[in-house]
């Protein structure tokens, strides 16, 4: 018989916790394949490209934190940012990204995607 828990329940016994090369875990864990991709991570989302100054960032980061859901922020390198919001978000999300040019000067780089 194997191991029981605290409170006397069976516990599986066999690979190690986290352990998800077994069978039906579709491969190696997450970390064996690096981090997702901004294009993986904002898949069936709108998605915007924007400048904003460098010094902007985390100001930026802090309006779109606090904008209940509205959009993730993305950010690779200097002033350069993907905004992604849900589909069902588009008009506010179209309202932030004014918001953020008018505020910030932020300037919108390529068309929607």
């Amino acid at each position: 018989m194997g191991r029981r828990d605290s409170i006397s329940r069976p516990v599986a016994t066999g690979a190690p916790a986290g352990d998800r090369s077994s069978a039906g875990f579709g491969g190696p864990p997450r970390s064996d394949r690096g981090p997702l991709s901004i294009v993986e991570a904002s898949a069936g989302m709108l998605v915007q490209d924007v400048v904003v100054e460098p010094s902007d960032v985390v100001f930026v980061k802090g309006i779109v934190e606090a904008s209940e859901g509205i959009a993730l922020l993305f950010a690779e390198r200097g002033g350069e940012l993907t905004l992604a919001a849900p589909l069902g978000r588009g008009d506010e999300f179209a309202e932030l990204l004014l918001d953020l040019e008018r505020d910030v000067g932020a300037r919108r780089r390529g068309a929607p995607r």
